[in-house]
């Protein structure tokens, strides 16, 4: 991955799995407007993966064997038909534990600030913790 401390830019690439789109117009705006966010050329390149739509039937397995493929990346679910199928009804992650998703960003749709703010807070690289409980500075 080629996020790294300090200015570095952060590579997203985003799923569509059956959207309306508004989630992805929003996170184009938030590409756009940050400089510090730019889009990966394939998912196995990106840093953070984001990923809106209920995931529907014939989406789930491509979509699974594709975070199998991709490894650790952060997984970012944005807006709510993704989390659980709203307004399209079933659908989302609510409905299968088989993904560890980093975070969940309600809204139909979220805004530009938001998706931006949570892709900087999951790319952040974490603060080794001390044996003692504290963390490093």
């Amino acid at each position: 991955m080629a996020t790294q401390p300090g200015n570095q830019t952060i590579s997203v690439y985003a799923l569509n799995t059956g959207s309306c789109g508004g989630c992805d117009r929003e996170i184009a705006v938030a590409v756009r407007k940050d400089d510090r966010l730019e889009w990966a050329r394939s998912p196995h390149t990106a840093d953070v993966l984001l990923l809106t739509g209920p995931v529907t039937s014939p989406c789930k397995a491509p979509f699974l064997q594709l975070l199998r493929e991709v490894g650790d990346r952060p997984l970012l679910v944005i807006g709510r038909c993704a989390m659980d199928g709203s307004p399209f009804g079933k659908g989302g992650f609510s409905e299968w534990g088989e993904v560890v998703v980093q975070h969940q960003l309600d809204g139909c749709p979220t805004t530009p600030e938001a998706i931006a703010a949570a892709i900087h807070a999951q790319a952040a690289p974490a603060v080794p913790a001390i044996a003692d409980g504290t963390r490093d500075a």
